[in-house]
């Protein structure tokens, strides 16, 4: 008996749907597909005719977009589309807002201005993704630069440069108010009672998932006036949503193919590949391949915002904790994408 029909009798006689798992070892459903090589990724779904898109991303943290130049990248062999942000046909969203939470305040290629170092302005896609990432550095931009904030608390001064128009306060919106309050019994009453007061901060910096597999997608037009993407998505349907909002397509149009997901741990849930690689297939009519590399997964994804805590507690001799005060400060970075509501929960 060969090893590999030794592991397919493994895994019939560990496969149960009675739910019952406590106590049990038990062996992922997708295992044998990575063991073998035959797991298909995203990655693996080429098509005939393949272009690759690449953007062109600001390299400062604020600025206004003046005049843009693409006459060198235009007649670069090999470039098919300069994709503008007027190219987007509802340019703006957050993905909150397909669960009513948020506010639309990012776009796909920004416009006017930027936000933060690697923000797109434009896209290019070309027959190869050497040609395409030739012609995006061929672009010349005029940058604007504009007063910027890094700091959480600086940001939220009287006078601080507005990262984002939507939030002028520089802060998320919770109902009427820009800030969440806890309050559960009387704390200044403990802290008189306590035999020791203890206060210190605490700072988390921005953590990045770093999945080996970079976040990407392919589309590519099927028949019926539809498009195909495979994805590596964590959250097909937010994906297929967010696609279908920034394309103004039903997504009855969109086919969206998940699956094997190379690595993620969150960080492949706001959507943003996707939109661009359909994007390209409508402008282009031709199969695209959008991916973030290594820079660009570190520089412009989704990473789990830094937090910056200040905790005072009031101790018993015996060292019971009576009393906490804390107040917290989440630094979601310049759009909304899913900090607003990972703020509620911290």
């Amino acid at each position: 008996m060969s090893s590999v029909e030794f592991r397919k009798d493994l895994f019939a006689d560990e496969r149960d749907d009675t739910l019952n798992e406590i106590g049990k070892p038990k062996i992922r459903q997708d295992i044998e597909g990575h063991v073998t090589g035959r797991t298909a990724f995203f990655d693996d779904h080429l098509f005939d005719g393949l272009l690759h898109m690449r953007c062109v991303r600001s390299p400062h943290h604020h600025a206004r977009i003046g005049s843009i130049d693409v006459s060198a990248a235009e007649a670069m062999p090999g470039v098919r589309r300069i994709v503008w942000p007027k190219d987007v046909p509802h340019n703006l969203n957050t993905l909150l807002s397909l669960i009513n939470f948020g506010r639309d305040d990012e776009q796909l290629l920004s416009d006017k201005k930027v936000a933060y170092i690697g923000e797109p302005v434009l896209a290019v896609s070309a027959e190869t993704e050497a040609v395409a990432r030739s012609a995006c550095a061929a672009i010349r931009v005029d940058w604007q630069v504009q007063l910027h904030v890094l700091d959480v608390e600086e940001a939220l001064k009287p006078g601080a440069p507005i990262v984002n128009e939507t939030y002028p306060n520089n802060c998320f919106d919770y109902g009427p108010y820009d800030h969440v309050k806890l309050r559960f019994g009387d704390v200044q009453a403990a802290f008189a009672r306590a035999d020791h007061i203890v206060e210190a901060e605490y700072e988390m910096s921005p953590i990045e998932h770093a999945p080996i597999e970079t976040c990407g997608a392919i589309a590519a037009p099927e028949t019926n006036d539809r498009f195909v993407c495979h994805t590596s998505t964590q959250a097909l349907f937010f994906s297929l949503g967010t696609t279908a909002k920034l394309m103004d397509l039903s997504s009855a149009r969109l086919h969206f193919i998940g699956g094997t997901v190379g690595g993620g741990f969150g960080g492949k849930v706001d959507s943003i590949t996707e939109p661009m690689a359909v994007l390209g297939a409508i402008l282009t009519g031709r199969p695209v391949k959008f991916q973030w590399d290594r820079e660009e997964e570190m520089q412009v994804g989704p990473p789990r915002g830094a937090e910056r805590w200040r905790i005072k507690d009031g101790v018993l001799a015996d060292g019971t904790i009576m009393a906490r005060e804390f107040t917290g400060f989440f630094a979601a970075g310049a759009y909304t994408r899913l900090s607003s509501y990972a703020g509620t929960k911290c």
